[in-house]
């Protein structure tokens, strides 16, 4: 499941197209927000459910995560796992549902899976300034030696999945700053 908002085929490409090629037998669903009838039309062709997003009057960055929630609410039973990812900068190489599956995600204690950006938050001028805008010094503080966790690949057991979307978008919320999906995931 991706969120995308004023994108076009173009941008959405290389995402649509390395899931045909990777992972073809995946439920697809796209969050929308003004796109165009040939975009959309494009997308349903590739095998994608759009769901479209709310109104909701906050950044295209929180409310993807809302829009998502939104969705799995009332459809997460359907699925035993659920993938979200950016959808302009993350292209599938392999299916990522083999490694949950492999790696026993829901039948240990792990629900979710996300990547690492293999900095930690003191040496990230981006991720520092970001966590320091978003919570302040003393938040700053207790993490700048944890490593920085990529919220733009994200996958697990569909309940947990539900909640984790959620928990980003209510944290999100009224923050000093528009971007603060990472900060708040982190």
């Amino acid at each position: 499941i991706g969120g995308c908002m004023n994108y076009g085929i173009n941008e959405l490409k290389p995402w649509v197209m390395s899931i045909e090629e990777n992972i073809p037998d995946a439920h697809r669903v796209m969050c929308i927000k003004n796109i165009s009838e040939e975009t959309q039309q494009w997308l349903m062709n590739k095998g994608f459910e759009l769901f479209e997003m709310p109104d909701a009057g906050i950044p295209v960055h929180v409310l993807r995560f809302l829009s998502i929630y939104e969705y799995l609410r009332t459809n997460h039973e359907k699925y035993r796992y659920v993938l979200t990812t950016d959808v302009k900068d993350v292209y599938f190489q392999k299916d990522p549902f083999v490694y949950l599956e492999n790696n026993n995600i829901g039948r240990s204690p792990n629900k979710i899976v996300c990547g690492s950006e293999c900095l930690k938050y003191k040496d990230e001028d981006w991720g520092a300034d970001n966590l320091m805008n978003a919570y302040g010094p003393y938040v700053y503080q207790l993490f700048k030696e944890e490593p920085i966790y990529n919220v733009g690949v994200l996958a697990g057991t569909s309940e947990y999945m539900k909640d984790l979307v959620f928990n980003i978008f209510s944290n999100a919320t009224n923050r000093p700053i528009a971007i603060v999906d990472q900060a708040v995931f982190n």
